[in-house]
C-alpha cells in the first residue's frame, strides 16, 4: 500500500515546465507504458474559459447515454483525484498511488535529452490514460491543460470530435500576447480526420484562425448554435438550444453558450454512430455540476465561490453580480497569482465591493495579500480593505461581518477557491 501524501509529493516534485516546448517527452513516456492513448476514443476540449464546464456537460450526457465515460480536467479544487474521473467518480487514492508508482518507475528508466524531464502535467496525463484503459472506458472527455500545440494531451490521434471553447487572454507569457496568437497555438489540437466544434460567441479574428486550420488539415468545422437565454438565477440557468429547453445547475449567462458548445459536440458524436438521445443530453446537462464556478454554498448571507482568475472569467462573474446583487452589500475574499492580469481583474471586482479581504493563496506564484491590498487601495481609496493573509481568517471575518441580505464572494484564483472549500468542509469556518 502506497502512501497517498507521499505519492502526491512525488507527483508535485515534477516541474511545471520541464524543458523545450515539444511533445517528444510525452510520446516517450506513453510509449514506455504501452501507448494507452492508442486504445481510447476522445472528445478533446481546448480553449481558455469554459473548458471545464463544457467537459462536465459532455461527460454527463455521455454517461446518461450508457457509456463508461472518463473525464480528465485540470486543475483540481480540493483533492488531486478530482482530475481523473469515470462516470462522475474520482479515481480512488489507492489506484492513483498504484498507477503513479508504476509511471515513476518507468520514468526513472526513461532516456531523455540532457536538460529535459517529465513535467507534472505530462506525468498526470500518462496516469490518467493508463487508468482509463485499465477501467475499459468507452470514451474519454479530455481537457487540454495549457494551450494546444505542445500540450501533453495533444499526443492523441484524431479524436471523435474536437471542441474549442471561448478563446481569451491568459497565460500570455507562454502562448502569446494577443487572442490571435493564443488561438493559433490552441488551433493545433485540430487534426485531420476530426471535426471542430467552435464556441458560438468566438471573436471573429479567432474564428478565421480556427477555420483556416481546419482547411489546412482537412478537418470539419461546425459553429455551435447561439443559445437563447431564458433566465439565470442563483439556482441555475435556463436556455433554449436548437429549439429545445435545457436547465443547467451551472450558474451564469455564459453557461448557456458552454452548453450549446457541448450540445453541438454531442450531435457530431451522434453522426459518428454514438447512441445519444436528446433526452440523454437534457438529463445529463441538468445533473452536471462544476465546483468553484460561481458555486453557491449558502444563501443567507449568500456565499459564492468562484475560481475565475483571468479577465474573461472575472467579466462573467461581474455580470452575475450585477444581475443578482444590484443593491450591493458585497464583500470579496480575494487572492490572485502574480502572473495573471491582476490589475484589470482587481479594477472590475473592487468597484462592485463594499469590503475586500485580501489573502495569499498557497502557491509559489501567489501575489502577497499585502501587495494585493496596496494595489486595491490605489485603485479604490474609498473601499474598505483588510489584509487578512490566509483564506480561513478572511472568510471568517467576511461572513461574520455580513448581514443576511449581503453576499460574500470568494474569488480570484482556483487555489483560493480550493482552500475555502476545504476550510468549509473541515468545519474551520
Amino acid at each position: 500500500m502506497y502512501d497517498y501524501e507521499q505519492t502526491l509529493n512525488e507527483i508535485h516534485a515534477h516541474g511545471r515546465f520541464s524543458g523545450t516546448p515539444c511533445l517528444d517527452r510525452m510520446r516517450a513516456l506513453l510509449a514506455a507504458v504501452g501507448n494507452p492513448q492508442k486504445k481510447l476514443k476522445f472528445v478533446h476540449i481546448a480553449g481558455t474559459n469554459g473548458k471545464g464546464s463544457t467537459a462536465v456537460l459532455s461527460a454527463s450526457a455521455l454517461q446518461h447515454s450508457g457509456y463508461k465515460t472518463g473525464l480528465f480536467t485540470s486543475p483540481f479544487v480540493m483533492d488531486f483525484c478530482e482530475r481523473i474521473c469515470i462516470n462522475g467518480e474520482t479515481i480512488p487514492q489507492a489506484d492513483l498511488c498504484r498507477i503513479a508508482q508504476h509511471v515513476l518507475e518507468v520514468e526513472r528508466n526513461l532516456h531523455l535529452p540532457e536538460g529535459e524531464s517529465i513535467g507534472e502535467f505530462e506525468f498526470t496525463t500518462a496516469c490518467a490514460m493508463l487508468y482509463f484503459v485499465e477501467q475499459a472506458c468507452d470514451i474519454v472527455v479530455l481537457e487540454v491543460g495549457l494551450g494546444g500545440r505542445y500540450d501533453a494531451t495533444n499526443v492523441i490521434d484524431a479524436p471523435e470530435v474536437t471542441v474549442m471553447t471561448h478563446v481569451a487572454l491568459d497565460h500570455m507569457a507562454v502562448l502569446g500576447n494577443t487572442v490571435e496568437e493564443i488561438a493559433a497555438d490552441k488551433s493545433y489540437v485540430i487534426k485531420n480526420g476530426s471535426t471542430l466544434v467552435n464556441y458560438p460567441g468566438q471573436t471573429e479574428s479567432v474564428d478565421v484562425i480556427l477555420q483556416k486550420r481546419c482547411y489546412d488539415v482537412s478537418a470539419g468545422y461546425i459553429k455551435a448554435p447561439v443559445p437563447e437565454l431564458v433566465s439565470f438565477t442563483l439556482e441555475g440557468t435556463d436556455c433554449i438550444i436548437d429549439g429545445k429547453p435545457f436547465h443547467l445547475r451551472l450558474v451564469g449567462r455564459h453557461q448557456a453558450a458552454n452548453a450549446a458548445t457541448a450540445y453541438a459536440a454531442l450531435q457530431v458524436l451522434r453522426e459518428h454512430g454514438w447512441s445519444i438521445s436528446e433526452n440523454d443530453i437534457i438529463e445529463g446537462f441538468a445533473e452536471a455540476t462544476m465546483p468553484a464556478r460561481q458555486e453557491v454554498i449558502q444563501t443567507e448571507p449568500l456565499l459564492m465561490i468562484d475560481g475565475a482568475h483571468n479577465v474573461d472569467g472575472v467579466t462573467a462573474l461581474c455580470e452575475t453580480l450585477d444581475c443578482m446583487l444590484p443593491a450591493g452589500g458585497i464583500s470579496l475574499v480575494l487572492g490572485m497569482v502574480a502572473d495573471k492580469q491582476y490589475d484589470l481583474c482587481i479594477r472590475m471586482l473592487v468597484r462592485r465591493a463594499d469590503a475586500v479581504y485580501t489573502v495569499q493563496p498557497e502557491n509559489p506564484r501567489a501575489l502577497s495579500s499585502r501587495e494585493l491590498a496596496i494595489r486595491i487601495r490605489e485603485f479604490s481609496p474609498y473601499t474598505n480593505v483588510f489584509d487578512c493573509g490566509d483564506v480561513v481568517s478572511a472568510l471568517k471575518r467576511a461572513v461574520r461581518g455580513a448581514a443576511e441580505e449581503d453576499a460574500v464572494i470568494v474569488c480570484g484564483s482556483l487555489y483560493v477557491a480550493g482552500e475555502a472549500k476545504n476550510a468549509l468542509k473541515n468545519g474551520a469556518i
